[in-house]
């Protein structure tokens, strides 16, 4: 049994979640609790500093339980829920989703900060619009929601691509034509604005 040790507290590891340049993502449970465990190989200092700069600007996050300076480690709360790109492999998002999204977005044009806009870096909780990881950025002209990122979240061909590419099978998908995804962005917009 593989477990990380966070300050004296012992994460019994499930199974790797993800494995990136940066970092590595596990399932791991603590005292009967489920945390998602990220070890960091580099940019563990800018993950905290990204984390803190998300919580001021009021975007709803997994929260951090516990970290160690020393060994890089962050464990966050773990949600099971699927995340928005796991649900557009099934079928398309019902309004809710662009309700939330919508919602959250609205906290980052307050704050000027810009998120990593692919499905699968947000979970719908409830009906409220989680971000899972923590990469943010100033926002400038073309990296807000409008300037491409809403185009992953219909069934045209950047989301079947993007499908595609995380493994998930789109051949039972309705593909959206080009000018539809362009109505579907334009009339979300417009709705939840």
């Amino acid at each position: 049994m593989e477990t990380i040790v966070i300050k004296n507290k012992k994460f019994v590891i499930d199974h790797i979640q993800a494995s990136h340049p940066d970092h590595i993502s596990y399932i791991a449970a603590y005292s009967g609790v489920t945390y998602l465990v990220r070890v960091y190989l580099s940019g563990y200092d800018q993950a905290l500093a990204d984390y803190k700069t998300l919580k001021h600007a009021g975007i709803n996050m997994a929260k951090v339980a516990y970290h160690d300076d020393d060994n890089k480690i962050i464990a966050f709360d773990y949600f099971p829920e699927k995340d928005v790109l796991e649900m557009l492999a099934e079928k398309p998002l019902p309004e809710d989703y662009f309700r939330a999204l919508f919602s959250l977005y609205r906290f980052c044009r307050f704050s000027k900060i810009s998120l990593d806009w692919e499905p699968q870096n947000f979970m719908l909780r409830g009906s409220q619009m989680f971000y899972l990881p923590l990469k943010v950025q100033p926002m400038k002209e073309g990296n807000r929601l409008e300037d491409g990122g809403l185009r992953y979240w219909f069934h045209g061909q950047e989301c079947l691509a993007l499908l595609k590419r995380k493994g998930h099978d789109i051949t039972k998908l309705t593909p959206v034509a080009e000018n539809q995804v362009n109505k579907n962005m334009v009339l979300m917009s417009v709705a939840y604005w």
